[in-house]
This record gives structure tokens, sequence and C-alpha cells, in this order.
């Protein structure tokens, strides 16, 4: 018997319970406390998941990716996965604590991490991962993380260890993704678009990696999707992008927030409409689809589950109140804002709540806002306000990028004015609220609160 961990189960255990009683969340205390007993705590308990760990990764796309992968294998697997998103070692050691026993039994043969890209080495040193999906790496949150380099600086220290066979799946597209194929001994697996140009109305591209990261030549692109995505080559080493093992072509951005597109999967191709929009969830879709070729699975259920996906939390989630409809696209970096603001335009008369936090979760230097292309929306605005605790910071960029935004329609701190907004929208009129993260979690609280009290109304 291993008296350590069964003390920091029995303590996270009992935190849980408390902060339930209290009507909180145990997403992070219970684990917080359980390592602080037993820094090992995650690394036994992964020892007890006969087929390892999944873990994803990267700046933008976890939540996604992972609720995709999720919905593809729960079928094959009976899954532990933290879809809460506390994607740090303490969230996960809450995880294990939520879905256990008191004696440490899971009832669970697989565990499906979505994890912090700055805390991804020490994870994967806990977790026995089979697979590692690395997604992209954009600039976000200087004040934590720092410059992109440095981040993948020390992915590239835990690739050399990790074991031969672990599948490491890599976007094709990232250049700065793509270079650490080198450092990897396991399996490699990549995803990627196939297309040539990505129709989709032309935004700013803040390029995180402009240099060769094998030779520090210039590095040249034949396309740019976003940032530094796309087709790219140098002219001084063997560096460039190779085709893919998955990749998607013909995509095609619908209004409606709809996209079409096919998928290639060992050269085999299936045609797909999905109630997924943007650029991003094709990138989200096809490294899902990466896993499950690792797991042999037929094609067949895999497209039968990515026509059904819809959302993640706060990823395109969509609620109703009053009969009119309220969509909530998270933003929180350049790279993401300016994908989220490329999808929208393709719509007319946007009502637009954009709310601005600087809490530590949100990443407390919000300078990101003058690198995001508020411009391409500027002429398709019927209605905008602002919020949060920086929303004077968001209403002078909003200034500048030519919208027309009245002072009434800034609200200070964390008066968010749901409600007040829906009240006044047209009947057919739908809201699109652009939040950072601590700003979500209370978009979903005002929401959930609008609408039981639509419900008790109604009854």
């Amino acid at each position: 018997m291993d008296l350590r961990f069964t003390i920091a189960l029995i303590v996270g255990k009992l935190t849980a319970f408390l902060l339930i009683l209290k009507g909180s969340g145990a997403t992070a205390a219970p684990g917080l406390y359980a390592l602080n007993i037993d820094p090992d705590f995650v690394k036994k308990f992964s020892q007890r998941v006969h087929f390892g760990s999944i873990i994803v990764s990267g700046t933008n796309g976890k939540t996604t990716t992972s609720r995709l992968i999720y919905n593809l294998l729960s079928e094959k697997y009976k899954i532990i996965h933290n879809r809460q998103g506390s994607n740090l070692l303490r969230g996960l050691a809450s995880t294990f604590i939520n879905n256990s026993s008191i004696l440490g039994k899971l009832d669970a043969n697989i565990a499906l991490w979505e994890v912090d890209e700055a805390v991804l080495p020490e994870i994967v040193t806990s977790t026995n991962p089979k697979t590692v999906v690395l997604l992209n790496l954009f600039r976000d949150q200087l004040d934590r993380y720092g410059e992109v380099d440095s981040i993948r600086k020390s992915w590239q220290k835990w690739l050399i260890k990790i074991p031969r066979s672990t599948n490491i799946i890599l976007n094709e597209d990232d250049p700065g993704i793509k270079s650490l194929e080198k450092y990897a001994k396991g399996k490699s697996i990549t995803f990627g678009i196939q297309d040539k140009e990505i129709k989709l109305p032309k935004t700013i591209n803040v390029s995180d990696i402009k240099r060769c990261p094998n030779c520090g030549s210039n590095l040249e692109f034949s396309a740019v999707f976003s940032a530094h995505i796309g087709h790219y080559y140098c002219n001084y080493c063997s560096f460039r992008r190779k085709i893919p093992n998955v990749s998607a072509s013909g995509l095609v951005f619908k209004r409606g927030f709809k996209t079409s597109l096919t998928i290639n999967i060992n050269k085999k191709k299936s045609k797909l409409n999905l109630n997924l929009p943007g650029l991003y969830n094709v990138y989200n879709l096809l490294a899902a689809s990466t896993v499950f070729l690792t797991e042999k699975i037929d094609s067949s259920k895999l497209i039968r589950s990515l026509q059904k996906f819809s959302s993640a939390f706060g990823r395109y989630q969509s609620f109703e109140i009053n009969g009119k409809k309220i969509i909530i696209f998270l933003i929180k970096n350049p790279a993401g804002a300016n994908e989220v603001l490329r999808t929208i335009s393709l719509e007319d008369n946007l009502n637009i709540l954009a709310i601005l936090n600087d809490k530590i979760a949100d990443g407390t230097d919000v300078s990101w806002i003058w690198d995001t292309n508020w411009e391409i929306i500027a002429s398709k605005i019927k209605s905008v306000s602002v919020s949060g605790t920086r929303s004077w910071d968001l209403a002078n960029r909003l200034k500048y990028a030519g919208v027309n935004l009245s002072n009434k329609n800034v609200y200070k701190q964390n008066n968010y004015p749901i409600g007040h907004i829906i009240k006044n929208m047209g009947t057919k009129d739908t809201l699109l609220i652009l939040p950072t993260y601590t700003a979500l979690l209370e978009t979903q609280k005002n929401l959930s609160k609008l609408s039981s009290q639509e419900k008790w109304h109604k009854n």
C-alpha cells in the first residue's frame, strides 16, 4: 500500500466534497492539495490507465480537438478526460480524484488530456502517453509564456526522451511544429491543408516564424493561410512542408457558420459538410482525424462522428433566449481572434458584444488587440458594445478600426449587459459575444441565469 498516495487521494476527495457543498467547482484545488502531499500523484494514477494517455497541446484549438477526439473514440474506450478545461498538472490530478473511487479505482482504460503548452514537458513525463498531438504555436500571453521560441525549445527537450512507441502528431502547416519532427523518436504523423488559397477575407498576418527553424535563413511561403501557417520552404536547406498523412482540400466557408471540405486519410477521400465555422476548426478536425487514424478504426465511423459534432465550450457555442440566438466565440490572442473575425465577417448586420479582461488566466498584457484586425468587420456591424476590465482599451482599438461605438455602450469592469442587449435586439437578430477566457466563464453564468429565468417565466 502506498500511504502517501492514499492520503493524497483522501485529502483530494475531501477537498472536492467541501467545494461542491459550497457550490464551487472542484477542477483545480483538490489536485493541488493532493500534489502537495504526493508530487507523483498523477504519475501513479496514470499507471492505472491500461492504454495510457492521449495528450493534446498547442496555443489554439486544444479544447475543440480534445472534444472531437473524445467523440471519435468513446465507442472503443472508456475515457477519463479533463473536460472542464483545467489543463495544468493540478487539473489532471483533480480529474483523477473526481473520477475514481476512494480506493483509487478508475472506470476508464484510456486518458485524454488537454494540456497547457507551458507545462507540456512536465505532464508528458507523468502520464505515459501513447499519442501526443501538437496543434500550433502562436504568440499568447507574453507576460506568462514569453516568445514562441522558448516554448518550442522546451518541447524539443522532452521529445528527445519520449519512447519510440509514442505517436507524435504534428501540424505540417506550422513550420515551428514541423521543426520538432527531427527531435521525435516516436512515429511522426502529420496533418494539413492542401489548398493553395483559403477563400476568406484577408487579415493581418502576425507571423511568429519568419526564419527557417533549421538553418536561420529567411523562410519562403507559397501559400499563407493564417499568421505563419501555410505552405513554406527554405532555399538554403532541406526544410520544407511535405504532403501530410491526413489533409483537407476544397474548403468552402459558408454563411450561417458552416463549412464543407474533402478530407483525405491515407489516400481515401470523403466529402464532409460540417456544423462548424472557420479555418481553425478545419485544423482541429484534421488533428482529431489523425488520432483516429492511429487507432485503426473504420473511417465510416469517423465521418459520421465529424458530421454530428457541433461545438465545444465557448468555441462557437450557441444559446437561444426569448427566441433570439446568441453565439459565443472565445478570443484570447491575435491569431485566434483574427480567425474568429474572418469567420464572422462572412455575415451581415452583426450585433457584437466584445469583452476584454486582463486577469491572470487571460494574460495581463492586452496589447494583442492592436494586432487583431477589427477593421474587416467594421462595415458589417449593426450594433456593438464592449465590456470587461479593459473595456476602454478595446473601445479605443475599435475607434481606430473605424467602428462607430457610443460611450454609453462601453461598460465597466464585470458589467456584462447581455440581458439588456438581448431585450433591445430585433426578433431575427443574432448576438455574437466575443469574450476572453475569464469573461467567457462569466458569460456562461449570465446566459445560464437568463435561460433559467426564461424557463421560469414560461412555466
